[in-house]
């Protein structure tokens, strides 16, 4: 079960759909059993989302200490980023974490949507950047 956030103030719903700029992008990257892990970086709070989503033949590979704090930094949401935290914290493993994580970054998307009135939106969120 998911941690209820508050809905967010327009400001940080945009800030939430935006991508970052070059040089606050999260390191991050997909696991895979042959591969090793294929590096990559996180621009957004859509993109996470994306890393996260359940796949059977990878595991997204974060810090989750990192992704809290970039969350907190970056995006400016320290609701967030809180509820980041105790999810990593009570998780019994990795995956489980990444388990935990994923509806809590869903649920925060859905409201920045809701707030700036994209309900039903997709990727809208990749297009925007913040200077």
């Amino acid at each position: 079960m998911s941690a209820a956030l508050p809905p967010p103030t327009a400001e940080l719903a945009g800030r939430i759909l935006s991508t970052c700029r070059y040089a606050d992008r999260l390191p991050a990257g997909r696991f895979t059993a042959r591969v090793g892990i294929m590096r990559g970086t996180v621009r957004s709070l859509p993109e996470l989302h994306l890393y996260l989503s359940p796949d059977e033949r990878s595991l997204p590979a974060v810090s989750f200490e990192r992704l809290a704090d970039w969350i907190e930094r970056v995006v400016e949401d320290p609701q967030l980023a809180a509820a980041t935290r105790a999810a990593a914290s009570t998780a019994g493993s990795y995956v489980d974490t990444c388990i935990a994580i994923y509806p809590l970054v869903e649920q925060r998307l859905a409201q920045a949507r809701s707030v700036l009135g994209q309900v039903g939106a997709g990727a809208e969120g990749l297009t925007g950047s913040r200077s």
